[in-house]
């Protein structure tokens, strides 16, 4: 029962599946008439024909002749000429080929005889010329009549010669890539005597099938080169004697270990497991999105807390680090002095005078100085060294590993680079600019406020003693 129903459901999926291709690629043929007749009926007046025949001279002749290679061109067919009304071609696409249509009579083709109708004529042949099979179209040139004078009469016909190629259908234009195999259908179009000028799989184009077997009647079995085929045929309406063939390669049902599965059974099996394997897919991936949100949530959470700490340990005029930051770093040099026995010491600076700075140039002007003293303290003092706008005008650097008289070099170094006149007139100081500094050294079992307050002791000594100079602990 199982095998019957699989048969039945493949049977009825291959018909379904040949019917479907073949008037997909029949509308497609019609499709393909239609346009090539309006455009031959559009060049037919585009291109004057009528008026060319009426009048062919040898210099209306060469130009007609360029014109139809441009539109040759244009359209991407194999070529368009112009028939007389014998069937002459006078002019062509291709009068520059040693084998042109120029001088050759297609007074016996029948898209010619349907034109002499005065009807729009297509017909699927061999050429005479290129040797090759192909779809011509041809429209007729009726010279207009007028009133009063004799009836329209037929000049000639516009033909347009188009190559005839099947598209890739269904599964072959899919798998086709894949596989390379005789189990892919084959869709050919086939002419009155058998012969095939168009297919969907290389190699068929020229071959010969017996058509009154193969035509007329759906799934009929035959063998063709050793292989066993059933065959769905359509006629085509535009060009009488024409077929669509389609070649269905049959197989055995144990060549396909998964045929049960192809039943109705099988099929609502398969369904229902890949609902299954797609709904835990679906879950998976949602449980690994939300734990992917987290993650990411924390990073940014991290991210801005690690942000908002360095802006509150940072003054945001000079850019150095800020009182808080002093505290905390001062504290943690001092225990390393103390584990490791090496010098520290604190300089404490005041800008000079700097309460009439901004009373006579104005606070902005008071701004730029103190940006030009950090400026200045991170360019000279080390990378190890740490500079602290403490308040107002005051600075601190502290200098981890450092004895007082070189922390006395570098302060004096930071006073004279202060007084350089041309750099502070670079940053809109017209003026010189002093500090008073106290510099006080770490004595053991010192703590972070006796250390500051002996440096600020020394500051306050050298303001008192007029300013602008470094006073260092004494010993």
């Amino acid at each position: 029962m199982l095998y019957q129903e699989n048969q039945r459901s493949r049977h009825i999926a291959n018909l379904q599946l040949a019917h479907e291709e073949l008037f997909r690629l029949n509308d497609h043929v019609e499709t393909l008439v239609r346009s090539r007749q309006r455009s031959a009926a559009t060049l037919s007046y585009a291109a004057s024909i009528e008026n060319y025949l009426l009048n062919p001279s040898r210099h209306a002749t060469a130009a007609m002749n360029e014109r139809l290679r441009k539109l040759r061109e244009t359209l991407a067919v194999s070529a368009i000429y112009v028939l007389d009304e014998t069937g002459v071609t006078l002019a062509s696409s291709n009068y520059y080929e040693p084998l042109s249509f120029i001088g050759l009579s297609f007074r016996s083709r029948a898209y010619f005889k349907q034109a002499m109708l005065g009807l729009p004529g297509q017909e699927i042949g061999n050429g005479r010329v290129s040797g090759r099979f192909g779809a011509y179209y041809s429209y007729p040139i009726i010279e207009d009549s007028v009133v009063g004078q004799a009836a329209s009469q037929f000049l000639g016909a516009l033909v347009i010669k188009d190559s005839f190629k099947l598209p890739l259908l269904g599964s072959a234009l899919n798998e086709r890539a894949a596989l390379e195999d005789n189990s892919l259908s084959v869709v050919n179009m086939v002419g009155p005597g058998g012969y095939v000028v168009a297919s969907n799989r290389d190699g068929w184009v020229g071959k010969v099938l017996a058509v009154d077997s193969l035509t007329g009647k759906d799934n009929r079995l035959c063998e063709f080169e050793g292989a066993s085929y059933v065959t769905v045929s359509i006629s085509l309406a535009d060009f009488p004697g024409w077929h669509l063939l389609r070649l269905q390669p049959t197989r055995h049902w144990l060549v396909d270990p998964f045929s049960p599965l192809m039943t109705r059974t099988g099929i609502l099996y398969v369904l229902l497991l890949c609902a299954v394997t797609l709904g835990m897919i679906g879950l998976y991936r949602r449980a690994a999105v939300s734990v992917r949100k987290r993650e990411l949530a924390h990073k940014r959470l991290r991210r801005s807390h690690e942000r908002y700490r360095e802006l509150s340990c940072r003054d945001a005029l000079t850019g150095l680090y800020n009182r808080r930051a002093y505290q905390n770093d001062l504290v943690r040099e001092i225990q390393r002095a103390q584990r490791y026995g090496q010098p520290l010491s604190v300089a404490l600076l005041d800008i000079d005078f700097f309460k009439k700075i901004n009373d006579l140039h104005g606070h902005e002007t008071g701004d730029r100085v103190l940006r030009q003293l950090a400026r200045l303290i991170l360019g000279t003092i080390r990378e190890a060294d740490v500079a602290y706008r403490f308040g107002g005008e005051e600075f601190i650097v502290v200098l981890p590993e450092t004895d007082v008289a070189a922390a006395e070099t570098v302060i004096k170094r930071l006073q004279a680079a202060l007084l350089d006149t041309e750099a502070n007139a670079d940053e809109g100081i017209g003026f010189p600019v002093t500090f008073s500094c106290g510099i006080a050294a770490y004595q053991q079992n010192d703590t972070a406020r006796e250390l500051f307050e002996r440096a600020d002791a020394l500051l306050y000594a050298v303001k008192a003693n007029g300013r602008n100079g470094v006073r260092v602990q004494d010993w």
